[in-house]
């Protein structure tokens, strides 16, 4: 029942969604800055979220260069001055609701390879949230975006989306096994995976992602909320270039 969300349930997470849209202009002002570290922009995400009666809905990550490669990085956010290719995954959870953005940047030059991996995942974004349906399951979803990102040489090694609401990782997951063998635990949730569908009012995320280690990574990722006749996206998350 948690999936289909409530008229209260989406106003609460639209506003949720509107304090962390207030979080992107200040990342792209921080990151013209010469010195700006992968912390101190960690900490003016945390002030702006919790000046507007909310809270963080997880740990902030902020990676760039060759951390970006990774899913979630440890630490979180490090000293290291900004540059190059990076994102910034963070959300807000205002009266309980929480919303999970990320958004990719680069600052300086990069080379043809970061680009590559780039102009992939904003393509696979773009062909994710056109090809959402009403009644299409949702891992069908999953199938198609890999499928092009296997077709340039990548591939998905998360989730599409997910649900967002009360919890940060909620359903829908839109996803599929990576494995041909899997566990009995593993077997029983692809089960109740694969037989949800979309359905009017929901709200889940879209995130996809290329990593490539000791290169960099890009992800881009936004809150949507499905209705019988429209697709809004409720997050602004895009790339940001400085």
């Amino acid at each position: 029942m948690g999936m289909i969300k409530t008229k209260k349930e989406i106003r609460l997470l639209k506003e949720s969604a509107e304090i962390t849209n207030s979080c992107i202009p200040l990342i792209r002002e921080s990151l013209k800055e010469d010195k700006i570290t992968e912390k101190e922009l960690r900490r003016r995400i945390r002030r702006k979220i919790r000046s507007q009666n909310a809270s963080l809905a997880f740990q902030t990550l902020v990676a760039c260069g060759k951390r970006s490669a990774m899913i979630h990085p440890k630490p979180h956010a490090t000293d290291k001055i900004i540059s190059g290719i990076g994102y910034v995954d963070f959300g807000a959870c205002y009266r309980g609701y929480k919303t999970d953005i990320t958004v990719p940047f680069v600052k300086g030059s990069i080379g043809n390879k970061e680009r590559k991996i780039i102009q992939t995942v904003l393509k696979a974004y773009d062909i994710a949230i056109s090809s959402i349906k009403i009644n299409e399951p949702c891992w069908k979803l999953f199938q198609k975006v890999n499928n092009f990102l296997r077709k340039n040489g990548f591939e998905l090694k998360h989730g599409l989306g997910h649900g967002v609401g009360l919890k940060i990782h909620e359903y829908p997951f839109i996803s599929m096994p990576r494995k041909k063998r899997l566990t009995r635990k593993r077997k029983l949730r692809w089960e109740k995976i694969k037989k949800i569908n979309f359905q009017s009012n929901m709200v889940f995320t879209i995130e996809p992602a290329v990593y490539v280690k000791g290169l960099g990574g890009c992800r881009l990722e936004n809150d949507i909320l499905i209705k019988k006749k429209s697709i809004k996206i409720l997050t602004n998350a895009n790339l940001i270039e400085v």
